[in-house]
């Protein structure tokens, strides 16, 4: 009679050590399973702003052009608009995402908005005012900004936003 008994023990034993098992094998499957998209997450994030790192460069080029090609760049941009797309050259997302991701974009302003031209911009002087006359700018400084918006493949979005200054000298 004490050979049935713990015959009987020794499976109850090992029935609580395999669920004890079990139970570590569903901890490890479910960490396992978070650090996979927690890692998926950083990855969606940094291609999100990788993208808008791009058209953010692309944002700060359209404002040299433009200010260089112009005769009065206070009068650029006094209302919000779109810079020109980024090219498959200036980013691209990589081949073997499971979604693609919206093209980045990005926005340019005047950074003083609809003020007048005489508030436009900068002036540097050299600190003297001559009596009857207006300062003589050493050179004016433009001030832009710029506004980037990238993705990544899941529902991450990106902005970020830099202002651009721009000298000009020996304007008057």
């Amino acid at each position: 009679m004490g050979k049935q008994k713990q015959e009987g023990a020794v499976l109850l034993i090992c029935l609580v050590m395999l669920l004890v098992l079990t139970m570590i094998g569903i901890s490890s499957m479910s960490n396992s399973t978070l650090q996979e998209r927690m890692a998926g997450g950083a990855r969606d994030y940094n291609q999100a702003f990788q993208a808008a790192e791009a058209a953010l460069r692309v944002g700060e080029a359209h404002v040299r052009q433009q200010v260089e090609a112009s005769a009065d760049p206070t009068l650029l941009f006094q209302t919000a608009s779109a810079c020109p797309a980024v090219t498959a050259t200036q980013w691209s997302p990589p081949a073997d995402l499971i979604g693609t991701p919206k093209q980045p974009i990005c926005e340019v302003s005047n950074f003083y908005g609809g003020a007048a031209g005489s508030t436009s911009f900068v002036c540097e002087t050299d600190g003297s005012i001559a009596e009857n006359r207006a300062f003589d700018c050493l050179s004016r400084t433009y001030l832009f900004n710029v506004e980037a918006t990238g993705y990544g493949s899941g529902d991450i979005q990106v902005r970020l936003q830099s202002t651009i200054a721009i000298a000009i000298s020996g304007q008057n």
